[in-house]
């Protein structure tokens, strides 16, 4: 009788625990799929940047005959799909080019302004005293300084090129990490840990990046994936007013700023490299809003 009831117990609990593990995968599908789509974006702004250069023509190829031609759909042929600038050249080789640019500019300026910002954080938030009252004073002072006016006081100074736009990109940047890594750090320093590796002899150096870093990580990625976009929105603003790149490098502010003169000819001129930019912002927002779910998720 009792091994009968065993195993009508153990039955019973067979189907529960397979509707349980198919719950949980169709849990995990939902979610792979929504992470999926919310890639989308990310993955399309990507692939028209690393695949511009196996386009058929180069970004410069001027068809003076063709200029200003309309995309497929607007009249256009596939020879240029996405139309042509006032000079003939194909919007599609320009935007790819501009969007790689863009990318590059994004990324690094994202990683610069993560090294000072951190390095900052972390002296303001675990030594304290008077490096963190510089530190507290260099923010203030960055904070009162409009973006615009710090780049034109850089290519003013320095000239327009790639390494004046992430000088200035760095100088506005750094503050977002330095504010938020001081707080995670000084929320660190009172930790049971911290105190015992202050009492086993950690010097500074070893506290910092060996006990307090490590603990904050979940926070920079979090900054550092949201600040890909903004650095993208901020180079193209430079350099559309015409304080970033120089004119032989192709970016996507340039490229609206010079469609903008024939916006009532032929509005793919700017709109096209304008989506472009549009794409990009949203998708790497997407992105760091997607980490910063997952971390307090998991969290």
């Amino acid at each position: 009788m009792g091994a009968e009831t065993t195993l009508a117990t153990a039955s019973l609990r067979r189907p529960a625990a397979r509707d349980a593990v198919a719950r949980h995968h169709r849990r995990s599908f939902r979610v792979d799929h929504t992470m999926a789509l919310l890639l989308l974006p990310l993955v399309a702004f990507l692939a028209l940047a690393l695949l511009g250069p196996l386009l058929p023509l180069p970004a410069t190829h001027q068809d003076l005959l063709n200029r200003l031609a309309p995309p497929v759909g607007l009249g256009g042929t596939w020879a240029h799909p996405l139309g042509t600038d006032g000079l003939g050249r194909d919007l599609l080789a320009r935007t790819a080019t501009a969007a790689r640019t863009s990318l590059i500019i994004g990324i690094t300026a994202t990683l610069l302004t993560a090294v000072a910002g951190v390095v900052l954080g972390l002296i303001a938030g675990v030594i304290g005293g008077w490096p963190e009252r510089v530190v507290l004073a260099f923010v203030d002072a960055q904070l009162a300084m409009p973006f615009v006016v710090v780049g034109i006081a850089m290519a003013a100074t320095l000239g327009q090129s790639i390494a004046t736009v992430l000088v200035t990109l760095i100088v506005t940047g750094w503050v977002s990490y330095t504010r938020i890594v001081r707080l995670q750090a000084r929320a660190l320093t009172t930790a049971p840990f911290i105190e015992a590796a202050i009492a086993a002899g950690a010097g500074q150096g070893r506290l910092l990046f060996r006990h307090v870093l490590p603990n904050i990580w979940p926070a920079i990625i979090i900054i550092a994936s949201q600040m890909v976009a903004a650095m993208i929105i901020y180079e193209a603003s430079l350099s559309y007013l015409g304080l970033g790149l120089p004119p032989r490098y192709i970016s996507l502010g340039g490229l609206v700023r010079d469609g903008q003169t024939q916006i009532f000819q032929a509005w793919w001129a700017s709109a096209v490299p304008g989506l472009a930019l549009a794409l990009a912002v949203f998708a790497f927002n997407l992105l760091g809003e997607e980490v910063q779910r997952r971390w307090r998720k998991d969290d």
